[in-house]
């Protein structure tokens, strides 16, 4: 699997954008962003819904766009729709315009979700659009924050025949780097994206929690531990997860974990759960390095078993 459009900058209209309109449907966090971006990079956004219309304010303020709630009528006016509401309402807003008649032959008709297959905006297909999908591979806390991180993230993108061109064309003026993800790939693909993400999130949740027990209040324990998270990041990205990996279990420090599972014996099941999982995990990566003998490897699978 290989990224093109590797810039973090974005590009100048090409020529198969020019002269297209831009409706978004569901002017979210992601949504509103894109909108801002695309309406930046000199593409113009004829409408924004969202069931709320607040919700779309931002990004109707920033790109001059008619905000509303009518996804069929908002998308009559579009040559490129974005169908980004939530992942559970994607199939039905689709089929709702369809039933309206608003889709068309020339449309490209898109959705921004890393796990939803192009199956869902197949109604479109019917009417002649071309379809496809490219999704972020980032998290997105606002739209602002959406707007200053979106640059030089990777995107995902999957498409039927007539789409690849124009979508990898949208994801360069947004500065991104494309990665084709087969439509049979999507949900391992996600979930990549919610581990890498997501579950550091919970994983670091954890880390708190143990060092709230160990005496810190909650504010100075996530204040210790974000030098170490950067940190451990920065070595992920520069070392690869082989290299990057420090702590007990690659050194073989077997006393030093049994330590740790009869700490975490006292506090609950979940946390010894959680850290044993990990530890596991942690074990075949130490295995790569070929650092361990088989004796400290065997001790260390026992104190990480289930």
């Amino acid at each position: 699997m290989s990224m093109s459009q590797s810039t973090s900058q974005p590009q100048p209209l090409p020529s198969i954008l020019r002269d297209k309109a831009v409706v978004v449907l569901g002017a979210g966090k992601v949504g509103s962003a894109v909108a801002v971006l695309l309406h930046d990079a000199g593409l113009a956004v004829a409408a924004v819904t969202t069931r709320h219309p607040d919700t779309a304010r931002f990004a109707a303020s920033r790109t001059g766009a008619k905000p509303g709630t009518d996804n069929a009528a908002a998308a009559a006016q579009g040559d490129i729709v974005l169908v980004t509401t939530n992942d559970d309402t994607i199939a039905s807003v689709v089929a709702e315009v369809a039933q309206a008649g608003a889709w068309r032959a020339g449309q490209l008709v898109m959705h921004m979700s890393g796990a939803l297959p192009l199956s869902v905006l197949a109604p479109a297909v019917s009417a002649g659009a071309a379809i496809g999908s490219a999704h972020p591979l980032q998290s997105f806390a606002s739209a602002q924050d959406a707007l200053r991180t979106i640059r030089g993230s990777v995107f995902g993108v999957t498409s039927w025949p007539g789409a690849r061109e124009m979508l990898e064309a949208l994801v360069g003026v947004l500065g991104g780097q494309v990665v084709d993800v087969a439509d049979e790939n999507k949900a391992l693909y996600h979930a990549a994206a919610v581990m890498a993400s997501n579950y550091l999130v919970a994983v670091e949740d954890m880390a708190v929690h143990l060092l709230v027990s160990a005496g810190f209040d909650e504010t100075s324990a996530l204040k210790a531990l974000q030098p170490l998270v950067s940190g451990t990041a920065e070595n992920v990205r520069a070392l690869g997860t082989t290299d990057a990996l420090t702590g007990p279990i690659v050194r073989g420090d077997v006393d030093t974990i049994r330590g740790h599972v009869e700490a975490l014996r006292g506090l609950g099941d979940e946390e010894l759960e959680l850290y044993r999982a990990l530890g596991r995990q942690t074990l075949k990566i130490a295995l790569r390095r070929g650092t361990l003998d088989a004796a400290t490897t065997d001790q260390l699978r026992g104190l990480l078993a289930e």
